[in-house]
C-alpha cells in the first residue's frame, strides 16, 4: 500500500487497536518462555472468554475421550498456542462488531468471516497443517480491512450487501476508488497490532490464489486462506450463485485436493458450522440447512470429472443455434410466457447432447416436469391464473437445477429439465428436490392460495441402460411420466426397465 494511501486513512479514520485482554494474549504468544499458568491468570480476566475456550476444548473440534472441567484443563488439551490463538480470535471478534457501520452490511460481514475462518480451519485440516487454529484466526481476519473502510470512507460501500455479494468486485471497487484494496489495508492493520508475519503475509495475499509461491515457506497456509473466502460464498450465496466446480478446480490446482476430497471437505465444514454459530453466537445459514447445500454440492462433484464439466460448460457457452447469433437470435429460441427454453431449441440441444452422451460414453439424464390437475386450474380461475402458475413453474425450476442443466417448455403445462453428465442417482435426486419444491410452494389464484404438484419421468443414457436412440430414450422418460401419473402425481420415476411395446399419456 502507497504511503500517500496510507497517511490519508491515517487521518480520516480512528483505526480500531485490539482490546486489553487481546493485548495481552498477543504480548504471552510473542513470549517463548511464557507459562500455562499466565495464560490461564489472562483468560480468566474475561470470564466470557474463559467460558468458550472451555467450550471448544470440549467441542467435536478437539474429540476428548475425558471432558475438560477447568481452563487449566483446557488449556492441556488446547496446547498453548492453539488457546492463544482462539482466544484472540474470540476477544477480536467481540471487539470488531462494536463500530456502527457506515455502508457495509455488519451481518453479511460476520457471516462471511466466520464461514470463510470455519472453511479455512476445514481445508488446514485436510491439507495435515499442524497450524489449523492461526490458519482459523488469518481467515477470520482477511476483511478486517473492510471494517476499517467503511469508516474512513463513508460512501465507499453505499451498494451496501449487493456490493458484498461480489467479493472479486467489491475489491476492485476499492481499487479504482483508493488504487488499494481491503487486503492490503488488513495486512497492514495487524502489522500495527504486532501479530505474526505469518497472519498479515496471508492476509496481504488473500486476493491472489493464482500467484501464491507454491515453494514460499507458507504456501499451503496462504492458500488455505486464500481458498477460504470462495468456499464460504458456496454456503453463503444464493443457489443460483454459487460456483461449486468453479472453486473445486481451484482446490485442485492450489491444494491439489481432487474433488472427492473436496466434496469430504464441504461435509466437515457443514458438521463444524452449528458449533461455530453456538460459539460466537451468530447465525451463519439464515435461509438454507448446510445438508442442503451439500446435497447440491455432491450432485456436481459427482460428475465424471471436472473435466467433464469444464466440456459442458463449453457448449452451453455456444448455445445459439449455429444458423444465428447475437441476443435478438437467443431471444427467438426462448418461449414467451415463461423465458426458458422453447421446444424447437430443446429439441436441437437434446439430440446433439445425446450424441455426444453415446459418443464420450459420459451419461446425459432427461426429466421430463409435468403440472397436475393444470387443466382443472385453468378452468377454475382462468388461463390468466394458469399463466402466472406456469411462470412460476419456471422459477421453481431454475432455483432447484444447476447452472449446467437446460429448462425448456415442451408444450402447455409440459417442461423438460436435461441434465448433462449426471448420472441416474443424482437424476433422481434432483428430480425428488422439484417435487419437494412445488409441493412446498404455494400459488396466489385470485383471493386463494393454491399448491400445484408436479409428477416427473426422468430416464438416463448410461450405466445400467444405454439406448440405442435418441428416440428409445425420449420415450423412455415419456413413460417414466406416465408411471408417475398412474402412481398417485406428486412424484418423480425414474425409467428402469425394458421399454413396452406401447405406451399412454395421461394429463
Amino acid at each position: 500500500m502507497s504511503p500517500e494511501i496510507e497517511a490519508h486513512l491515517r487521518r480520516s479514520v480512528n483505526f480500531p487497536s485490539p482490546p486489553g485482554v487481546a493485548t495481552h494474549i498477543i504480548e504471552l504468544a510473542q513470549d517463548p518462555e511464557i507459562e500455562m499458568g499466565q495464560v490461564a491468570k489472562v483468560l480468566s480476566m474475561d470470564s466470557a472468554l474463559s467460558s468458550k475456550v472451555l467450550r471448544i476444548a470440549n467441542s467435536p473440534l478437539y474429540a476428548q475421550r475425558r471432558k475438560s472441567e477447568s481452563l487449566r484443563q483446557a488449556l492441556v488439551v488446547l496446547g498453548l498456542n492453539a488457546t492463544l490463538t482462539l482466544a484472540l480470535s474470540f476477544s477480536l471478534v467481540k471487539s470488531l462488531r462494536g463500530a456502527k457501520p457506515n455502508g457495509l452490511s455488519y451481518k453479511f460481514y460476520w457471516r462471511r468471516a466466520l464461514l470463510a475462518a470455519t472453511a479455512a480451519r476445514a481445508l488446514g485440516d485436510a491439507m495435515h497443517q499442524t497450524l489449523a487454529e492461526e490458519i482459523f484466526l488469518a481467515a477470520l481476519l482477511q476483511d478486517v480491512g473492510m471494517l476499517a473502510l467503511d469508516q474512513a470512507v463513508p460512501d465507499l460501500y453505499q451498494q451496501g450487501e449487493k456490493l458484498q455479494r461480489d467479493h472479486l468486485a467489491l475489491a476492485e471497487h476499492e481499487k479504482t476508488r483508493l488504487q488499494a484494496d481491503h487486503a492490503q489495508l488488513g495486512a497492514w492493520l495487524m502489522k500495527s497490532w504486532n501479530l505474526p508475519e505469518r497472519l498479515y503475509h496471508a492476509i496481504e495475499h488473500s486476493h491472489q490464489l493464482e500467484f501464491i509461491d507454491r515453494a514460499h515457506p507458507s504456501g499451503v497456509f496462504d492458500r488455505c486462506v486464500a481458498l477460504s473466502g470462495p468456499v464460504a460464498d458456496l454456503f453463503l450465496l444464493e443457489p443460483e450463485q454459487r460456483q461449486f466446480a468453479e472453486v473445486a478446480l481451484c482446490a485442485e490446482r492450489s491444494l491439489g485436493l481432487d474433488r472427492v476430497a473436496f466434496g469430504q471437505v464441504l461435509g466437515t465444514i457443514g458438521s463444524m458450522i452449528p458449533e461455530t454459530e453456538a460459539i460466537f453466537e451468530s447465525e451463519l445459514l439464515s435461509k438454507q440447512h448446510p445438508d442442503l447445500i451439500l446435497e447440491q454440492a455432491r450432485e456436481v462433484l459427482m460428475l465424471r470429472s471436472l473435466h467433464v464439466l469444464r466440456e459442458i460448460n463449453n457448449l452451453r457457452s455456444h448455445e445459439a443455434v449455429t444458423k444465428v447469433s447475437g441476443r435478438l437470435q437467443e431471444e427467438t429460441c426462448r418461449d414467451a410466457l415463461t423465458g426458458v427454453y422453447d421446444r424447437s431449441y430443446l429439441e436441437q440441444f437434446l439430440v446433439r447432447e445425446f450424441e455426444n452422451s453415446t459418443r464420450h460414453k459420459w451419461p446425459l439424464s432427461v426429466a421430463f416436469v409435468d403440472l397436475d390437475n393444470f387443466k382443472q386450474l385453468n378452468e377454475s380461475f382462468g388461463h390468466q391464473a394458469g399463466d402466472r402458475v406456469l411462470q412460476a413453474t419456471a422459477r421453481i425450476l431454475r432455483v432447484n437445477t444447476r447452472e449446467t442443466d437446460l429448462i425448456a417448455r415442451h408444450g402447455g403445462e409440459e417442461f423438460v429439465v436435461v441434465l448433462p453428465a449426471t448420472d441416474a442417482e443424482t437424476a433422481h435426486s434432483i428430480c425428488e428436490r422439484i417435487v419437494r419444491a412445488f409441493r412446498n410452494t404455494g400459488h396466489a389464484v385470485g383471493s386463494h392460495h393454491a399448491k400445484v404438484t408436479v409428477s416427473i419421468g426422468c430416464a438416463t443414457n448410461g450405466a445400467p441402460i444405454q439406448f440405442g436412440s435418441y428416440t428409445d430414450f425420449i420415450k423412455a422418460a415419456d413413460q417414466a411420466l406416465y408411471t408417475a401419473k398412474t402412481r398417485g402425481r406428486d412424484r418423480s420415476v425414474p425409467f428402469d426397465r425394458p421399454l413396452s411395446a406401447s405406451f399412454a399419456r395421461i394429463g
